[in-house]
């Protein structure tokens, strides 16, 4: 709940700035006239409805699982980006149809000098609020945060080529610079504006992602293995700063239910440890295989049927796999015909 507050404390503190920065803006092109500073004005409308769906998201994503939201409600923040991205794409081909009929029909700027402190500081005020939230969002491990962190520092860069434009434009007197410039704003914000919507349908569609198997993985091959061996279908849903992780892993088949349970909290308890991550974590256990032996480090066991040997390392390759990681070509050991007891091979020494 702290980590809400800040989250949404910091959200309507960017939805303040966002509307600033709007009234500031279309002072701008009011004073100017500019196709260029239409063009940034109209990215600031976009600040706004993406920073009103920032406080909903952060206020709604960070509550707990609940019986609906099983996996809590962190995708919400996936919504968020996808919006955010889907409207930016949305500003680039609204200021293109506005810039193109101007290289045909010039305006030429008026009260150039107003209009370019108006946006200087805006643009200050973005870089600073834009750098803010990018440290935010990466201590709260809000993803939208991050996202609109990105977007304000984009609008930073619009906004210093749009001055760079009037400058040139009142100097040199080329009119058509001003709607070059308004181009040159969209090509830069449709850009992200699809990198945005292409991160939002990753996460949406639960796309693997390499960096975070690469944490669990490590956090695996830290674990005590002296009980437990061959983790492999491993998946993970990520849901805003909350992670569900699901997993098998080979345990020796002749233990009780209580034997294997401790093994199985003991290696989920371990690795939300190691992960430091907020989430839980589901393990299937596997009844092992003969073939196993060599890689089983349970010590003694009264069946194994060859020395343990050295065990490499493992890999994000080999633990996703649907596989165990050891052969699978022998069968369980034969039972008792008589009693239903299993056979125990003689152990090697």
């Amino acid at each position: 709940m702290h980590t809400n507050n800040h989250a949404r404390r910091t959200a309507t503190a960017a939805l303040a700035v966002a509307v600033l920065l709007l009234v500031g803006k279309f002072a701008a092109y009011y004073l100017t006239g500019s196709k260029a500073v239409l063009s940034d004005a109209i990215e600031s409308i976009i600040n706004v409805v993406t920073a009103a769906f920032l406080l909903f998201s952060v206020t709604i994503g960070n509550q707990p699982a609940d019986q609906c939201h099983p996996y809590g409600h962190g995708k919400v923040e996936s919504f968020s980006v996808g919006l955010e991205g889907g409207l930016i794409l949305l500003a680039g081909i609204i200021i293109f149809t506005e810039a193109v009929p101007a290289f045909f029909i010039p305006v030429p700027p008026q009260r150039l000098d107003a209009g370019i402190l108006l946006l200087a500081g805006a643009g200050v005020i973005n870089l600073g609020f834009g750098l803010h939230l990018l440290r935010r969002g990466k201590g709260l491990k809000s993803e939208a945060l991050t996202a609109d962190g990105h977007h304000l520092l984009t609008d930073f860069y619009t906004s210093a080529g749009v001055i760079v434009g009037l400058i040139a434009v009142r100097f040199t007197g080329w009119n058509w610079l001003d709607p070059l410039m308004a181009c040159l704003v969209a090509i830069n914000i449709l850009l992200p504006g699809a990198r945005l919507a292409r991160n939002a349908i990753r996460d949406l569609m639960n796309e693997a992602d390499p960096t975070l198997l690469g944490r669990i993985v490590d956090a695996l091959n830290r674990i005590d293995t002296s009980t437990w061996h061959c983790p492999h279908r491993l998946r993970v849903i990520r849901s805003g700063n909350y992670h569900h992780i699901d997993l098998h892993i080979t345990v020796p088949y002749y233990w009780t239910m209580e034997q294997s349970h401790g093994t199985e909290k003991k290696v989920a308890s371990a690795l939300l440890d190691a992960m430091g991550e907020e989430g839980d974590v589901m393990i299937h256990l596997d009844p092992c295989q003969p073939a196993c032996c060599s890689c089983c480090r349970l010590a003694p066991c009264p069946v194994r049927s060859q020395p343990c040997g050295d065990r490499p390392p493992w890999t994000i390759a080999n633990v996703t796999a649907r596989d165990p990681n050891c052969p699978e070509d022998a069968a369980l050991p034969p039972r008792d015909a008589a009693d239903g007891k299993l056979r125990l091979r003689p152990q090697v020494p």
